[in-house]
């Protein structure tokens, strides 16, 4: 299932929104329908900050730690998913969601729910140090019955940060960043396009929350 955000420049703008608030729609209804029998959801988002859109499954999960409960697990794997397996397991996860950006030949912006047998033909980027199709496989030897999606997003850059900031300087101690692996070290620098997609994609996970 591939969703396009993107919109003829033609379109009147109240068009463009009923257009883009549709697709959220059929987002939001694929997901509930894939995530109706889960008793415990993990979202895990994945790639590198430091490299414009490639952070974007690390900026969702950072909008949403603090929904973190006995049902929904947020972790934010960064570029080294493999090191985060046994949180997984440990939650006795029935469902995985993985966050990250996908190779879809379809313009920037394009979100596509990926399901777990496409994932190692559409993450042919990749920052991380072990291929997510690897990780996948070794989860399901531990949960045999774990059930795997991506929102795959595809990027418009991936251009390394000329300038570095640490992420909400003013609110996180370096203490505390290094006690807590699932703070971003630096702030995030997502292109325009990608920023509104994530926002729209954190929402989405928001409304799950409650409906599940």
């Amino acid at each position: 299932m591939t969703l396009d955000f993107n919109s003829s420049g033609r379109l009147s703008n109240y068009y463009k929104i009923s257009k883009i608030y549709g697709i959220m729609n059929e987002m939001l209804e694929k997901l509930l329908k894939i995530l109706n029998d889960a008793l415990k959801i993990v979202f895990v988002g994945i790639g590198e900050e430091k490299l414009a859109d490639d952070g974007v499954g690390p900026y969702v999960i950072s909008e949403l730690l603090h929904f973190s409960n006995e049902k929904f697990l947020f972790i934010n794997a960064g570029i080294d998913p493999m090191s985060r397996i046994d949180e997984v397991v440990n939650f006795q996860a029935s469902h995985l969601i993985l966050i990250d950006t996908c190779t879809l030949n379809k313009p920037p912006g394009t979100v596509a729910i990926i399901e777990r047998e496409n994932i190692k033909d559409s993450v042919a980027i990749s920052t991380h140090t072990i291929p997510i199709q690897v990780i996948v496989d070794l989860l399901i030897n531990k949960l045999p019955n774990l059930k795997v999606f991506m929102i795959g997003i595809v990027p418009k850059s991936l251009v390394g940060f000329t300038e570095l900031n640490l992420y909400k300087e003013d609110e996180y101690s370096l203490e505390e960043r290094s006690e807590n692996e699932d703070l971003p070290f630096f702030e995030f620098n997502l292109t325009p396009t990608i920023q509104k997609v994530a926002d729209q994609i954190i929402d989405i996970i928001k409304e799950i929350i409650q409906k599940i």
